[in-house]
């Protein structure tokens, strides 16, 4: 994150600089789903540094749910250890028994509950290696991880916003299909239980929902003539 991102003004969609503002959205998220958060980031969400990225996803139609995580994130301040307690959420959520959590995994949600490295993640290793992706050493996660899914759909922002305007239509439709049979088939039902899972702060469920909403837009807009 950094303060020195812009919010003055709406960009035009389809866009190279669009591309990158969607790009640098899915990788924050991709990072915030990775991990716990630590003490610098705590230190920098209150000061105010996720402001700009909330303006860019109120700019592009995602002004409640923005609104609705910049609450959560007001809401630190009233934690007694925030590092700690949302430390406990994110293990509650993401790394308890799959059967009972909200486990990132899209194989959890397109198979048997609480089921994992099935078909999901072996098709999202085969697009990895497809890509000449490596997954860094300290990411022992299957390529199923929303946050691995989400790193990915941020280097295909990064692609097309490398592409020419008349060349964006096959880069689009890659994305749209990623979009459409990879994430938006599992993250309501991931949302939806993260939601219903009890949790301390509303941090980690309002993000789910913001990033479910999220790909539901991008993948709307993908699919316009």
């Amino acid at each position: 994150m950094t303060q020195s991102m812009k919010t003055d003004t709406a960009l035009p969609i389809f866009s190279h600089e669009y591309w990158q503002r969607q790009a640098v959205l899915c990788q924050w998220f991709a990072n915030l789903l990775i991990k716990e958060l630590d003490e610098p980031a705590l230190t920098a969400y209150r000061a105010g540094d996720a402001a700009p990225l909330l303006g860019w996803l109120s700019e592009d139609g995602l002004g409640q749910e923005a609104e609705a995580l910049q609450s959560a994130i007001a809401g630190f301040t009233l934690l007694e250890h925030p590092r700690l307690e949302l430390a406990a959420d994110f293990a509650t959520l993401f790394l308890s028994d799959a059967r009972h959590s909200a486990a990132p995994y899209a194989s959890c949600y397109l198979g048997e509950r609480g089921s994992f490295m099935k078909e999901p993640a072996q098709r999202m290793a085969e697009r990895l290696r497809n890509a000449g992706v490596i997954l860094p050493a300290d990411v022992n996660e299957p390529a199923d991880h929303l946050a691995v899914m989400l790193d990915y759909l941020a280097g295909a922002y990064r692609q097309l916003s490398e592409q020419p305007l008349t060349a964006q239509s096959e880069p689009l439709t890659g994305i749209s299909q990623f979009l459409q049979e990879e994430l938006c088939s599992w993250l309501p039902a991931f949302s939806q239980r993260c939601l219903q899972t009890p949790v301390v702060s509303p941090f980690y469920p309002t993000l789910t929902q913001l990033i479910n909403n999220f790909c539901r837009q991008r993948l709307q807009e993908a699919n316009r003539d």
